[in-house]
């Protein structure tokens, strides 16, 4: 298989490597024939009457619940689903949930009472990269396999990767290789152009940024970019940054804001004309442009990790169905990569025939799993998934079915055009 492989490494923040310390010995589970956490069972099979705890750290209250929840919610329904059909190698799963409060010391906390209160065989982590470094170390420490399907720093799958932790959303490497084309699909190759950045000030913006610039060269435009700004992660202003950046008279602004931080800055950006003076691209996705309504600006460049409304296939309907029936709404992208992330889990159990974190990290190397979004590949080298970013231009109409503005165009590169060769870490 081709692979883009630029050369990355200048652009990411030097990284302490994780130094593992000894597994720490852990409290034995009440309920007999289980070994301690994430451990395979003693017995050599289940039966019906067995249970096993799945658990969910992530940002369920507070500003960023709007992703935390929506990605619990996918979970949930994958995790009914399994329990409907006879539950996983004849187990009954049972979801077990704590609050991270977008904060690296709760989250570690409450990761950790998962692990030895519940005595979970799997995690599915936070919204936050810089939660989810601490949940990795945990996770290793405890051997508990981890699926983060939103935070998405690509040190989660290079300088702090574990065989026990997978990601399955496009990292902050591809994302913004995605955000690079369709910007150069605008602007157009070969031209010179003024381009301004602002994006939430940690590991995540951070790196999403470089990387994009990086890839907008490496995609044939040449640009200056007039101003960088770093406001803090759930501020409840941007309007002097928005006037920082409009003052240096930019032609395009490069968004590394998503969720209620988008949906912020978008409403202060209209009141200080900042659609109208320069072209704007950031993740406008589903649960964005809903919360806008009537006010998502027409002809922004928007990208969006599952933009479940482009894609067509029977599975893809018969997942939007199913949570629609469930929660009364349509799902975003952390509700589809939630979703997603549980069933390659199962998936590789059923191949491993256990529950076990070794046997399952042999068994999702190099595997392809059918999903919603389509057969997902995980690389044997990182962990990581090999799924697409879709992109388009936001529609200055209202989509009737959706009761929210769309996209009016779409296109999406293959995993080829956005990732890096497992050379290249």
């Amino acid at each position: 298989m081709f692979f883009r492989v630029p050369a990355r490494e200048a652009r990411r923040r030097a990284r302490t490597v994780l130094m593992l310390g000894a597994v720490a010995a852990v409290c034995a589970l009440a309920v007999a024939g289980h070994s301690g956490p994430g451990g395979s069972t003693a017995k050599l099979g289940l039966t019906a009457q067995d249970s096993v705890n799945v658990g969910v750290a992530s940002t369920l209250s507070g500003t960023f619940a709007s992703l935390g929840v929506p990605g619990l919610d996918g979970i949930k329904l994958a995790v009914n689903q399994i329990n409907s059909k006879g539950g996983l190698l004849g187990a009954h799963l049972n979801l077990v949930k704590a609050d991270d409060q977008i904060d690296p010391a709760t989250g570690a906390t409450v990761t950790r009472q998962l692990i030895l209160n519940d005595h979970v065989k799997v995690l599915f982590g936070s919204v936050s990269s810089a939660v989810a470094e601490a949940q990795e170390q945990l996770a290793a420490e405890y051997k508990v396999p981890i699926f983060f399907h939103i935070a998405n720093d690509i040190g989660l799958t290079t300088t702090h990767y574990t065989k026990y932790a997978y990601e399955i959303s496009p990292n902050t490497d591809m994302e913004p290789a995605a955000a690079a084309l369709a910007f150069a699909r605008v602007i157009g190759k070969g031209h010179h152009v003024r381009i301004a950045t602002i994006t939430p000030n940690y590991s995540f913006g951070l790196d999403t940024v470089k990387a994009f610039l990086s890839d907008l060269k490496k995609d044939g435009v040449s640009y200056t970019v007039t101003d960088q700004q770093t406001p803090a992660l759930g501020a409840s202003s941007f309007t002097s940054s928005i006037s920082a950046l409009l003052s240096t008279n930019p032609q395009y602004v490069f968004s590394g804001q998503y969720g209620s931080d988008l949906v912020t800055l978008t409403k202060q950006g209209i009141g200080l004309g900042l659609f109208k003076k320069a072209r704007v691209g950031a993740m406008y996705d589903y649960d964005v442009l809903h919360a806008l309504g009537k006010q998502a600006p027409a002809g922004v460049i928007a990208w969006d990790r599952a933009a479940f409304w482009t894609i067509h296939s029977s599975a893809m309907n018969a997942f939007v169905a199913a949570y629609k029936k469930a929660y009364g709404s349509y799902p975003d992208e952390w509700a589809i990569n939630g979703y997603d992330a549980v069933q390659i889990w199962a998936a590789g159990v059923r191949k491993a025939g256990s529950f076990d974190p070794d046997k399952l990290s042999q068994a999702l190397a190099g595997a392809t799993v059918s999903t919603p979004r389509g057969d997902i590949t995980i690389r044997a080298c990182d962990h990581q998934a090999e799924v697409v970013e879709d992109t388009g231009i936001v529609s200055g109409k209202m989509n009737a079915r959706y009761g929210t503005a769309l996209w009016s165009q779409t296109f999406t590169p293959t995993v080829n055009q956005i990732i890096d060769g497992c050379s290249a870490h």
